[in-house]
């Protein structure tokens, strides 16, 4: 007995990765935007965020603009005028970034990234019309973690945005 319990306590105290290595899948809006804003609320540095106007509620808003508060930066994508005069007011310190392709073209919904270490990317899908004027839902993956494959290459591709954003400002 007492070398399981040798062993038990040897093993306690090894480092271990707490680091998910999946991805995961949410399904329904009202579900994706609980994640979102739960993403969005335990941000420390950095939140990166693309998404359909439509996606965009007030508690997200909400969020966005509490986060800011406490000194997290907010790099947004950026929308109609109508929306970003609105985010602008909630969240006044927010950059704005061209976006990679125009929204209303194509069936995405959101990019997320949240301090470099989770990701949610989400796409509209046919849904049974709870959500009018289309019948649109949505479907969302996300994960976590320095060495998940959804962070990692969702983290090269804002990078690769962002720093494209950055040498255009420069020109």
């Amino acid at each position: 007995m007492t070398v399981l319990t040798d062993a038990l306590d040897q093993l306690a105290s090894a480092d271990r990765s707490t680091e998910q290595q999946g991805v995961w899948t949410v399904t329904g809006r009202d579900t994706v935007s609980e994640r979102v804003v739960d993403f969005i609320s335990a941000a420390d540095d950095e939140v990166v965020y693309m998404t359909a106007e439509e996606l965009l509620t007030d508690e997200i808003a909400e969020c966005l603009s509490t986060v800011s508060d406490r000194g997290v930066s907010i790099r947004l994508a950026e929308m109609s005028q109508s929306v970003e005069a609105r985010l602008e007011q909630d969240v006044p310190y927010a950059q704005l970034f061209e976006s990679l392709w125009d929204w209303s073209d194509t069936p995405a919904g959101r990019l997320l990234m949240v301090d470099q270490n989770k990701t949610l990317v989400s796409v509209l899908v046919d849904g049974n019309g709870e959500h009018p004027p289309e019948p649109r839902d949505e479907t969302a993956i996300w994960g976590a973690g320095q060495t998940n494959s959804l962070v990692v290459v969702l983290k090269a591709l804002f990078t690769w945005q962002l720093d494209n954003n950055r040498d255009s400002q420069d020109e």
